[in-house]
């Protein structure tokens, strides 16, 4: 455990677990009330699940206390130089945006999709990404990450766009931003610009910091339709 890590429950749980047992009860919610959860219900269910497992960190990481080494849309970034990882904070109340939403619901991640997000990010692409707890601020709830430092140089956007293609993932636009979709495991992503995917010295692509959503239902059937067509267009 690095010295920085919390010495904290959420430490020792792997990520999978947190994310399985947290869309359970989703769907749990979901099936009682005839319909999907919505952002609000979501914070609710992650807050009484970080408090009956002790989630949230009594103590703030001393990384916190000093300025960030980098801030983006999403999080506050720390680099551990002696474990060669990073800490991410998320900003207070925020989560990150989903790829694809349904017309009435919120676009805005809520924690459960956050964490699901880098599970999915450790799944599809080897990363090593843990959740290390949650933090309550005056200004609003935290969720804190470590993920392994990766050396390299921005890839290009053609690189980019061959280490998806090349793997069957299928590009579509979506409010104006390129997106790519796995038909196999249902899966969209996007937020592929360079700054969050690394060319390392070997010649290997590696995502750093992309947004992975799972799709079912309608969002399925309608981002299917889109990259069909943009495939269908390019050729």
């Amino acid at each position: 455990m690095s010295p920085h890590e919390p010495s904290h429950a959420a430490a020792g749980i792997p990520l999978q677990a947190h994310v399985e047992e947290l869309r359970r009860r989703c769907e749990a919610v979901a099936r009682f009330q005839g319909g999907s959860t919505h952002y609000l219900e979501e914070l609710g269910i992650f807050r009484r699940y970080a408090e009956e497992h002790a989630l949230f960190l009594e103590d703030t990481p001393l990384e916190l206390s000093r300025p960030p080494d980098d801030e983006g849309n999403e999080h506050q970034v720390w680099f551990q130089a002696d474990s060669e990882t990073y800490l991410k904070a998320t900003w207070p109340g925020f989560f990150g945006l989903l790829v694809i939403h349904r017309p009435h619901e919120e676009h805005k991640a809520s924690p459960i999709d956050y964490l699901e997000r880098w599970h999915l990010h450790n799944e599809v692409f080897g990363d090593q990404v843990s959740f290390l707890g949650a933090l309550l601020s005056d200004s609003g709830l935290r969720l804190l990450i470590r993920q392994p430092a990766i050396a390299g140089t921005p890839a290009t956007d053609e690189e980019i766009r061959r280490f998806f293609t090349d793997s069957g993932w299928r590009p579509f636009v979506i409010e104006g931003n390129v997106a790519f979709f796995d038909p196999e495991r249902h899966l969209v992503i996007s937020d592929t610009h360079r700054g969050n995917i690394i060319l390392m010295a070997d010649g290997l692509l590696a995502p750093i910091d992309l947004r992975v959503q799972a799709l079912s239902g309608s969002l399925l059937d309608t981002v299917a339709k889109l990259s069909s067509s943009s495939v269908i267009s390019e050729h």
